[in-house]
C-alpha cells in the first residue's frame, strides 16, 4: 500500500506545475515521480514569463509614474527598484528551475526514496500545515497589497499601469511554493538523519557483543554511508538546484525589508501604530519564509554533527570498528557547511545577522541620500 503513495511534497510539486515552475508529478501507473513534460505547463511559463518582462519594461519605461507626493524622491526611487529587482528576480528564479529540471528530479526520487524506506511509520504533519499556511499568507498578502497599493497608492493610475503592478505579489506566490517545497525536503533529510543516528546508537550499545560483530559492522558501515550520502545530496545536488535561488531571495528580503522600514519612517499619516505595524508583518511574511527556511537548514547541519559527535565518545573495542569510526571521524574531521546559498554563505543562524548588517547599511545610505535631497532642496530655494 505505500508504494501507492505518492508522498506528503507531491501537492507542492503538483501547484508547482500548475504554476509553470516545473514539471515534476507523481506517477500512479509506474508508482514514481517522472517529468510530465506537458505543453500546459509550458504555455503557463511562457506565459508567466512574458507577463514579468512585460511588467519590467512597463515599470523601467515609466519609471516616474505614480511617484508618492507624501514620500521624498529617495523614498519613491528606491521602492521602484524594490519592484523591478522582484520581478526581474522571479524571471531569473522561473528559468532556473525550468532548466534544471532534470537533477531536480533526482533529488524528488532520492528524498522520496529515503523517506519510504526510513520513515514509511512516520506521516509527516509539516509539509500539510505549512502548505495551509503558505495558502493563507498568500492571501492576506493580495489583500494587503490592493488594500495598500491599488486602493492608496494607484488610485489615479491608468488600468494598464495597475495590472503591471500585480506582478510584485505574483512573485511572493511563486517564491512561497518553490521556498515551501526545498523548506519540506530539508526537513524530511533532517528526519532520516535523526533516523540513522537512533540506529548507530542502538549498534554502537550492542557492540560489546562479539558474536555479532561482523553483522554490527555491516550495518554501522550501511548507516555511515546513508550518512555520507545524505550529506552529498545537501551539499552537492540541493545546493546546485536551490541554493541559487535561495541566495536571490536572501538578496532581496534585504531589499525589501529596508523599504517597508524606511517607507514606515518617511510617510506621515494618521493611522494607528497597531495598523502599521500590522501592515508592516504583512509585507514582511516573504522574508519571514526565507528566514523559516534558514532555521532549518541549520537543524540539519546540526544533526548531520552530532553522528560525529556520537562517534567519537565511542571506548575504542580493539576491533575493527575502531578503524570504521576512526575513518569516519578523520574525513569529517573539518565539517563544512552541507547547505550553503549557492556558495556564498553558509545557511543557518549566522545568515540572519548577514540580514541585519545589509539591512542597516542599506538604511544608512538611504539616511544619506535624504538628508542630500532636503539640503539640496534648501539650497534651491534661495
Amino acid at each position: 500500500m505505500d508504494d501507492l503513495y505518492p508522498g506528503e511534497l507531491s501537492a507542492y510539486y503538483r501547484l508547482c506545475r500548475y504554476l509553470g515552475i516545473f514539471c515534476i508529478d507523481y506517477n500512479p501507473t509506474k508508482k514514481k515521480f517522472l517529468l510530465r513534460r506537458s505543453l500546459i505547463c509550458y504555455v503557463v511559463h511562457f506565459v508567466l514569463q512574458s507577463y514579468l518582462v512585460s511588467c519590467l519594461a512597463v515599470m523601467v519605461m515609466f519609471w516616474r509614474k505614480c511617484f508618492r507626493s507624501d514620500v521624498n524622491q529617495t523614498g519613491n526611487h528606491y521602492d521602484r527598484l524594490v519592484l523591478v529587482i522582484a520581478l526581474g528576480i522571479l524571471i531569473v528564479q522561473n528559468a532556473w528551475l525550468i532548466w534544471l529540471q532534470s537533477p531536480h528530479l533526482r533529488i524528488v526520487r532520492k528524498i522520496e526514496f529515503y523517506r519510504r524506506k526510513h520513515l514509511s511509520k512516520e506521516r509527516l504533519v509539516l509539509p500539510k500545515r505549512l502548505l495551509w499556511l503558505i495558502i493563507a499568507t498568500n492571501l492576506l498578502y493580495l489583500a494587503n497589497f490592493i488594500r495598500t497599493c491599488i486602493c492608496e497608492w494607484l488610485t489615479s493610475a491608468s488600468q494598464f499601469f495597475v495590472i503591471t503592478t500585480l506582478g510584485f505579489p505574483l512573485r511572493y506566490v511563486v517564491t512561497s511554493f518553490t521556498m515551501g517545497t526545498y523548506f519540506c525536503m530539508v526537513h524530511i533529510l533532517r528526519l532520516v538523519l535523526i533516523w540513522n543516528q537512533s540506529q548507530i546508537t542502538a549498534i554502537l550499545e550492542q557492540s560489546g557483543d562479539l558474536k555479532k560483530s561482523s553483522a554490527l559492522l555491516l550495518r554501522l558501515r550501511g548507516c555511515l554511508e546513508l550518512h555520507d550520502r545524505l550529506v552529498l545530496l545537501c551539499s552537492n545536488e540541493i545546493s546546485l538546484v536551490y541554493g541559487f535561488i535561495v541566495w536571490l531571495s536572501w538578496m532581496f528580503a534585504s531589499l525589501d525589508v529596508t523599504g517597508v522600514i524606511y517607507l514606515t519612517m518617511v510617510v506621515q499619516n494618521n493611522k494607528a501604530i497597531v495598523l502599521k505595524f500590522v501592515t508592516s508583518i504583512l509585507w514582511l511574511m516573504p522574508t519571514f519564509m526565507t528566514c523559516a527556511a534558514s532555521f532549518m537548514c541549520n537543524r540539519v547541519g546540526i544533526e548531520a554533527n552530532k553522528t560525529a559527535k556520537i562517534l567519537a565518545k565511542v571506548p575504542r573495542t580493539g576491533t575493527g570498528l575502531d578503524r570504521m569510526i576512526e575513518k569516519f571521524l578523520l574525513k569529517n574531521l573539518r565539517q563544512q557547511p552541507i547547505l550553503t546559498a549557492y556558495g556564498f554563505f553558509a545557511l543557518d543562524k549566522s545568515t540572519l545577522f548577514k540580514l541585519f548588517t545589509a539591512i542597516f547599511t542599506y538604511m544608512v545610505i538611504l539616511v544619506q541620500f535624504k538628508e542630500m535631497e532636503n539640503t539640496t532642496k534648501t539650497i534651491n530655494k534661495f
